[in-house]
């Protein structure tokens, strides 16, 4: 019975994800017909492949020459912001942060009204530790869309106000993702800025939440929170 209601509420899940990021015409009936299977497909493909992870730790496979070299033909075929975007997003999984906030200038500038765009120029000048332009992005992109990317542009927004130094800020949107999510790099974050800002008791409930929500993972993730925990466990004793 519990395993049956774990993987209903990971149905369930898939679908208003699959439903609030616009895949429902390509992906929600494949998610009810097939359920656990059909959402773990969804997941894989789709849900970590433009998620938390993705978007600012890694891409699922390794960008190639031949991926950059394509994507260069179509920005020359189309010069359009979507295809600026996706080779912006190349040239950052390349690591090739300079370049990718030049894509990605370049595609805000053919359509100053794409998140997208927008989003990836955020993302590739935090990458390129440039905290300030970062924030100013990414601002735009949360005024517009506070939930925009699963929450993560506003874990960006946080993490470039972090860049910038400006911790009291960067608090209240680490707060308000704590609010909502359990996510333990989230709860680390946080933790370092109220350490910061002089709040010890607080660091200390938000690193011991790593601890506590961890037993709370599924078995197959347990090894994406393992090394979050004792960075906790380390921090805290450091705190103490």
């Amino acid at each position: 019975m519990p395993l049956y209601i774990l993987l209903t509420g990971f149905t369930v899940w898939m679908a208003v994800e699959a439903v609030r990021r616009g895949d429902a015409g390509r992906w929600l009936w494949i998610i009810l017909v097939f359920g656990p299977i059909g959402a773990g497909v969804y997941f894989f493909s789709e849900y970590l492949g433009r998620g938390p992870l993705s978007r600012i730790t890694f891409r699922l496979r390794k960008v190639t020459k031949a991926d950059l070299q394509a994507a260069e033909v179509e920005v020359r075929r189309l010069d359009n912001a979507p295809s600026w975007t996706d080779y912006a997003s190349l040239l950052r999984a390349s690591k090739d942060y300079e370049r990718a906030a030049e894509a990605a200038r370049r595609a805000v500038e053919r359509d100053p009204e794409s998140l997208d765009a927008q989003y990836e120029l955020g993302l590739a000048l935090l990458m390129a530790q440039r905290f300030s332009e970062a924030r100013e992005a990414l601002a735009l992109v949360v005024e517009r869309d506070r939930h925009f990317d699963s929450d993560d542009a506003l874990f960006a927004l946080a993490k470039s106000l972090v860049g910038a130094r400006d911790d009291a800020a960067a608090r209240a949107c680490l707060e308000e993702l704590a609010e909502r999510r359990a996510r333990p790099e989230i709860l680390y974050e946080l933790a370092g800025t109220q350490a910061r800002l002089r709040d010890r008791e607080a660091a200390l409930r938000s690193l011991q939440r790593i601890v506590d929500e961890a037993v709370l993972v599924p078995a197959y993730l347990q090894r994406n929170v393992r090394p979050w925990v004792k960075r906790a466990r380390w921090a805290m004793r450091k705190l103490r």
